[in-house]
């Protein structure tokens, strides 16, 4: 009987390597993180920061190949108070700093999602490969 593995590698093309697939594993963590969760209302209150981080992380280590998800959100972004009811901010890419660790048959990737100011953009990158 077939791994699930194996049945699954069969729909990528014979020449992705290990440490491409462990690249692309990651790209799509974040890709589902930015768009999955952007949007949410958001405030300053510490515990509504910390069960959204927890909620991010542990979802999305729910993923194939993923060793590790850790979010964190830079509350000091986040506007203050409400000075009425329909008053509120929703999670922005620019609060969001992602690292998600991926692992492919020998590669690991790590890769980042993170605001950037001197571009003005939350950019996804590939942080560091390694073989093993």
């Amino acid at each position: 009987m077939k791994s699930i593995e194996e049945v699954v590698r069969k729909y990528f093309d014979k020449s992705v390597t290990d440490r491409e697939r462990a690249i692309f594993e990651g790209g799509i963590a974040l890709g589902a993180i930015y768009h999955q969760f952007t949007g949410i209302p958001i405030s300053k209150d510490k515990d509504v920061i910390k069960a959204l981080e927890e909620a991010i992380s542990k979802s999305m280590k729910l993923q194939p190949h993923r060793e590790s998800v850790k979010a964190k959100i830079d509350a000091d972004t986040i506007k203050a108070g409400k000075s009425h009811a329909y008053d509120y901010e929703t999670l922005k890419g620019r609060h969001l700093d992602v690292r998600v660790k991926t692992r492919y048959g020998n590669a690991k990737a790590t890769v980042r999602m993170r605001y950037i100011p001197e571009i003005d953009f939350t950019l996804m990158y590939i942080e560091k490969l390694e073989e093993t």
